[in-house]
């Protein structure tokens, strides 16, 4: 965790400061991130991503106090970003009839880290270890990428099997302002549906559904296997069957019923298939998914859209849990019902926009591309 050091007696609420430096830095990193990206080259980006992180984990093993901790937070969000605007365009380039499977593995091996790290830990691993770890594999992964081949992105292939090449910008029909909006917006809706879980559901699992504290803590760990096992069945599923545009309603559709189980029952053991619900549907990828088939609108600008639907992502990574510190305000004990009840409603009503806006995408997609698809994951990997 971005946190200081133990022994520097920081408050709790100055740890939170100097976390919240990392939504930050995902807000600022994107503005000039994918633009760079497009124009300097994929390699630059992660290069200098790789870069920026060995002096974040070498930093924060020898942060003293919360301003550090937050300055170094800030710091790797702007990391974080750039990584972003260059692997996953990487990814699309490399592998372009496989993209979305492609893309979801990195949520995989994201999901993994977080399953790992906090295990490791607790398993006695010393804190410091794993800043310094952290830092000597992405030093390691750095030299690395002085020889690995990237593909040339002015040369990628410009057709997928079953459609017609895409032009330099966008495809013919594409609208910025229809499905490009539309995705950036579901960038939004749908990572706001499954951080209200993350954060929320321990309290609404005590408070809705009368668990004790331990029972409820649990429903984070059910809804981070769902989370897993989603990552890993969509990236099948794409790879296969099913179009990306496909999951981007059935997904949000599914999270809304959870949403309405957690609403309407106080059993415990629909509360745990709910809390698995969210995370396979919600948690499993779709952002990944919803970078794949914006680039499939504008393949010139797989930098720039990554980087959008990042910032609108990032944005719902603040919006909405202060939305829910605002809902549940001053509340305790029994007052807590009423709150949370309105959390799980805004859950609903994020993730009913997600379905909405997954239609039209998917109504659009069908009017862009007309000729038929060969393969769910195949994507336009312009120029």
């Amino acid at each position: 965790m971005p946190a200081p050091r133990p022994g520097s007696r920081a408050t709790e609420a100055q740890i939170a400061l100097a976390i919240s430096g990392i939504g930050i830095g995902k807000l600022i990193g994107p503005v000039v991130a994918g633009f760079l990206s497009d124009r300097l080259g994929r390699r630059p980006m992660i290069m200098t991503s790789l870069a920026m992180n060995v002096v974040f984990f070498v930093g924060m093993a020898f942060s003293t106090n919360y301003v550090i901790g937050f300055i170094l937070s800030l710091w790797f969000g702007i990391a974080n970003a750039f990584l972003d605007s260059g692997a996953y365009p990487a990814l699309m380039e490399s592998f372009p009839r496989k993209a979305g499977s492609a893309n979801l593995l990195v949520k995989a091996a994201i999901a993994i880290g977080q399953l790992l790290l906090p295990i490791l830990v607790a398993g006695g691993l010393f804190w410091q270890t794993s800043f310094y770890g952290a830092a000597a594999l992405l030093a390691l992964i750095l030299v690395a990428m002085f020889f690995v081949k990237f593909p040339d992105r002015e040369q990628a292939p410009q057709k997928s099997e079953g459609q017609s090449p895409a032009p330099a910008g966008s495809v013919p029909g594409a609208k910025l302002s229809v499905e490009g909006v539309a995705l950036v917006i579901f960038g939004f809706t749908s990572t706001g549906a499954f951080w209200l879980a993350q954060q929320s559901l321990p309290g609404m699992g005590q408070n809705l559904a009368g668990m004790s504290s331990s029972e409820a803590s649990r429903l984070v760990s059910v809804y981070a296997i769902g989370s897993l096992l989603g990552v890993f069945v969509n990236a099948a599923l794409v790879a296969r069957w099913v179009r990306p545009t496909t999951l981007l309603i059935i997904n949000p559709i599914m999270t809304t019923i959870a949403y309405v189980l957690l609403l309407t029952s106080e059993n415990p053991v629909l509360y745990s298939i709910s809390a698995f619900m969210v995370g396979y549907f919600a948690a499993g990828g779709l952002f990944q998914l919803t970078v794949v088939v914006l680039a499939e609108f504008f393949p010139a600008n797989k930098g720039v859209v990554t980087s959008a639907i990042g910032f609108a992502s990032g944005l719902a990574a603040f919006v909405l849990p202060f939305l829910t510190s605002v809902i549940l305000g001053d509340a305790t004990g029994e007052a807590l019902r009423g709150p949370y009840q309105t959390v799980v409603w805004l859950g609903i009503v994020v993730s009913v926009a997600s379905a909405l806006l997954g239609l039209l995408v998917r109504f659009r997609h069908r009017a862009v591309f007309s000729a038929p698809v060969a393969t769910a994951a195949e994507v336009t990997a312009g120029r």
